[in-house]
């Protein structure tokens, strides 16, 4: 058997444990999430297909979060069934060293590495934005206090609040704006327009109405005017956008808009560190893989299944703790998401220098 055929026929049978158990995690994270609402959903008369939509604006979210289990739990299985069925053992008598055997999974390992970059920040990102879109939609119309129907209430001084129906941090454009002034709890005046976008660090609206409601009781249109309040873009997108709907260069470029305008942005550069450590665990995942099947020779399935379901809990646990911890300022922003890959990569190097070839 040339080295051709033995990395397409080992490769060929990992990716279709790849699939089948991505595609396990999947069902299961969605009829978990499904439960975990089902009351919520219930409580709002959500139809099937709203349902439907919602669920599928999800599974690209699944697919991200599931995917370095899938490559652990498919690499363990894998090798050792080669074991359980000799080949593995044949092939050490042939002359091909375990090392070898590693040379595809690793470049798949970086390869999915460099794909689930792109897949979260390209196609993970948009299904979520639109996830949390419907969610407002389906789920805030129907709230007992129907009027006020804005998703943004924000309060601009202690007589004028502000409210928004909806905000693309990406154009910068919000949505059907209400601001409101009172004196003495009563309204004073009202400006309503259609959109204001901003641009050199104003706010130009248009399609205005203006209402006062005291005895001059003025009302006036107008089409595009600039609005002079104390709200800007980065204001709205501190409090109304996550992290998780924005990708890794939209991300970026709002970190350096919070430098520059000397605003505290530790928080958001963790979670932009997360992103690409959280890629990169793919390949970790390879390495633990081969590393926990190749050590014991006599190992049965379960047991490895066992082990790597224990090996992705002890890494959640330590990615997650660092991105909390990186949150609240005890570790610097890099070290507080990738410091968990650091250390599997090397523990992950160790145990396959020391296994058996």
């Amino acid at each position: 058997m040339t080295f051709q055929l033995l990395d397409k026929y080992i490769v060929s049978s990992f990716l279709k444990k790849l699939f089948n158990i991505l595609s396990v995690f999947v069902v299961i994270f969605l009829v978990v999430d499904i439960i975990d609402h089902i009351d919520r959903i219930l409580d709002y008369n959500i139809t099937l297909y709203q349902i439907s939509m919602l669920y599928i604006y999800s599974i690209p979210q699944y697919i991200n979060i599931g995917f370095p289990m899938a490559m652990l739990i498919a690499t363990v299985m894998t090798f050792t069934i080669l074991q359980k069925n000799n080949e593995l053992t044949a092939l050490k008598s042939s002359g091909v060293s375990i090392y070898r055997l590693t040379v595809p999974f690793i470049i798949i390992g970086i390869l999915c590495s460099i794909t689930m970059f792109y897949f979260e920040n390209m196609i993970v990102t948009k299904s979520f934005s639109l996830k949390s879109e419907l969610e407002k939609k389906y789920f805030q119309k129907m709230k007992k206090n129907k009027s006020n129907n804005h998703n943004i209430l924000i309060q601009l001084n202690e007589n004028e609040i502000i409210s928004i129906d909806k905000f693309d941090h990406r154009s910068e454009i919000a949505k059907n704006i209400s601001i409101q002034n009172f004196q003495n709890n009563l309204m004073v005046s009202r400006l309503d327009a259609k959109e204001m976008k901003w641009e050199n660090k104003s706010w130009i609206a248009n399609k205005i109405l203006f209402r006062s409601f005291n005895d001059d009781s003025i009302f006036y249109a107008k089409e595009d005017s600039l609005l002079s309040i104390n709200l800007t873009a980065i204001d709205l997108v501190e409090l109304n956008t996550k992290p998780s709907e924005m990708n890794y260069w939209d991300l970026s470029a709002f970190i350096k808009k919070l430098k520059n305008n000397g605003k505290e942005f530790k928080k958001w550069l963790v979670d932009l560190h997360f992103k690409s450590a959280f890629a990169f665990s793919n390949i970790l995942m390879i390495l633990f893989g081969i590393s926990l099947s190749i050590r014991k020779p006599k190992s049965n399935l379960l047991a490895g299944v066992g082990s790597s379901i224990f090996v992705i809990f002890i890494y959640y646990l330590m990615i997650k703790t660092g991105q909390t911890m990186g949150y609240k300022g005890m570790v610097v922003p890099f070290l507080s998401v990738w410091a968990p890959n650091i250390i599997f990569l090397i523990i992950g190097l160790a145990l396959l220098y020391k296994a058996r070839t």
